[in-house]
């Protein structure tokens, strides 16, 4: 019977003394499968200085595959920020430009640049009466200007596309002059076989 002597040997990870047979023992030994794998991943590691493509930070990579990478980060909020696709649009209350997310505007019908331009529009907008006054102009006219930023004078007026006053969007209002404002209006009254008007259709 061969008797194989063991011999006190210490852990390359970790330092613990272990005993092993004189024929087990390598150039490199491990006193369990945890230090073992920690070897394995410590002859794995890329240890390169990258640029971090979002921040521009410079920090150490310590990964496989590097060839297969495109884009470095230095964290994961960097990544997460990077993949992000955001466009520059103006609020559609005061005009301000702020940065949102492509997703989020094909979303929503208008977009804002904070919670008081949203609540403030919202009123306006659900308002029951077409001729309330913000700021001392009619709602239809405050509108206008801000979305088109310009001050109306007293010769410019506005006019609902689809003949509801209560219909501000955008796009149904028309900036006119006094005189053209009255000879739409004209065109829609009906008249007599006198040519005088007999009936008028709210307009604005």
């Amino acid at each position: 019977e061969v008797w194989l002597m063991k011999l006190k040997i210490k852990c390359d990870i970790c330092g613990t003394e272990f005993e092993r047979d004189e024929y087990s023992i390598h150039k490199t030994n491990y006193c369990s499968k945890k230090c073992l794998g920690k070897a394995n991943g410590k002859r794995l590691e890329i240890n390169k200085t990258m640029l971090c493509d979002y921040c521009g930070r410079e920090f150490e990579y310590k990964r496989r595959n590097t060839s297969r990478n495109k884009h470095f980060f230095c964290s994961k909020e960097c990544s997460y920020k990077f993949r992000e696709k955001k466009v520059v649009i103006e609020c559609d209350w005061c005009g301000c430009k702020f940065t949102r997310k492509i997703s989020d505007v094909k979303r929503n019908n208008h977009n804002f640049c904070s919670w008081d331009c949203y609540r403030v529009f919202n009123l306006i907008q659900n308002a029951g009466s077409g001729n309330q006054i913000v700021d001392g102009k009619k709602i239809y006219r405050r509108l206008y200007e801000n979305a088109h930023k310009i001050t109306l004078n007293s010769n410019q007026e506005i006019h609902h596309i689809d003949g509801n006053h209560k219909n501000n969007e955008i796009t149904n209002l028309l900036l006119v002059s006094k005189s053209e404002h009255g000879k739409i209006h004209a065109k829609q009254k009906e008249r007599d076989i006198y040519g005088r008007f007999i009936k008028s259709k709210k307009s604005s």
